[in-house]
């Protein structure tokens, strides 16, 4: 190969289009849960969550004391409901409360 370089940039210029064809716009929600205490507990909900179609992250933002814990989901979708949320919980939604998710944006 004479001109690694230029396979380089072809490369690159052929990913980054491959990607901007598969944007899409994310939508953020928030909201909060019940039940969730430690680390643990957070990573059980965002393992789940994480499994709804459209989801790119989830975080579980621990509540001060007297406080819930704040839930904060990005999704491709502009539709997703407290009650898609909970059915993903599966059985742990009766130890994970979803108390209330809105969309944020």
């Amino acid at each position: 190969m004479k001109n690694p370089p230029v396979l380089i940039v072809f490369l690159v210029v052929g990913l980054l289009s491959m990607l901007r064809a598969e944007d899409k716009p994310l939508h953020s929600y928030k909201g909060e849960i019940a039940g969730v205490v430690c680390s643990a507990c957070s990573e059980h909900v965002k393992a789940a969550l994480s499994k709804i179609e459209g989801v790119t992250s989830v975080k579980v933002v621990l509540g001060k004391e007297g406080s819930l814990p704040q839930l904060r989901i990005v999704s491709t979708s502009a539709t997703l409901t407290r009650e898609a949320a909970i059915k993903a919980l599966g059985d742990k939604a009766d130890h994970y409360q979803i108390q209330s998710l809105t969309l944020a944006d």
